[in-house]
Order: C-alpha cells, then structure tokens, then sequence
C-alpha cells in the first residue's frame, strides 16, 4: 500500500472516529455488513441506502475485496451472527450505530423496522436505549449541518 493511500486511511479514521489505528478489511467488511443488515430491516435494502454504506466504506481505502463483497452482499444475516465474526466491531459500539442510522435515513426515510433494528444491535453490544436516542439526535444535527454548510457554500448549486 502506498504511503499516501496510508495517509489517507489514517486521517480519514481518524477525522470520523477517532482511532489511531487502521481497522483491518475484514473487520471494515464486517462492520459494514451489520451496517447493511440493519438497513434492510424494514424488508428492502434501497439503492440509495447501499451506496451511502458502499461510498463511505469505500472512503476508508479498503481492498477492492471488500467493496465487491458488500456490492453481492444480501444483508439477510441475523445481526447477532455478523456482529459475533469481529470482537473489533463489538467494541465499536456507538460508532457502528451511528453509521446505521445514517445508512438507514439514507433513503430520506428511517423507518421503524430499522430503528427496531438498530436497537436490537445496541442491546447486543451492550449500548442503552437513551445512548441510542442521543445518536439519532445527532444524526438529525450533522444532517442539518450538513445541509447549512452546503447552503452557505453553494447558495445556487455546485461547481461540479
């Protein structure tokens, strides 16, 4: 892997979660995958929902590997099993919450299978309710941020 790659991986986990490690592939793919189970839990993993999980796995530099495994993936797991694969991806608790909400309002809609959903994996990781409620307000906060920003820096559309 080239240095610059690295240098990426390292500022982009940094910069979104806080490590000072590079998570491996596999437990990137793995990660990523319970994220997906949580999104299809209303019965339909939407395109809009694999492409947020697939473009922001993508931004962390994994392997090709791990991109086509999630473009197959069925996301049809019980979450316990996927989850159970990685003691990495257990103890990434809130962050992995997070990420599902996101992926699960990926669709402009956060259905209340995924919120049953995302809650069923916060009870196996070990995360209470109320921890789950304050990450939903915050998802709600960045995405209102986000949308400011955009507002701000391009009042009348983007250059690209």
């Amino acid at each position: 892997m080239s240095d610059i790659k690295k240098l990426g991986q390292s500022w982009i986990f940094n910069w979104f979660f806080g490590f000072n490690q590079i998570p491996t592939n596999e437990d990137s793919c793995i990660y990523m995958k319970s994220v997906l189970c949580c999104a299809k839990a209303d019965g339909v993993l939407l395109p809009e929902e694999k492409d947020w999980c697939i473009g922001f796995c993508a931004s962390w530099g994994v392997k090709d590997w791990v991109i086509e495994e999630l473009k197959t993936y069925e996301a049809d797991e019980a979450i316990e099993e996927v989850i159970a694969r990685s003691p990495q991806v257990s103890i990434a608790q809130k962050d992995i919450l997070l990420t599902a909400i996101w992926a699960c309002a990926a669709d402009r809609e956060y259905h209340e299978k995924e919120k049953a959903k995302i809650r069923k994996m916060a009870f196996i990781l070990g995360v209470k309710e109320e921890i789950v409620e304050q990450l939903e307000q915050l998802q709600q906060e960045e995405l209102a941020l986000r949308q400011k920003r955009m507002k701000l820096l391009y009042p009348e559309k983007s250059p690209y």
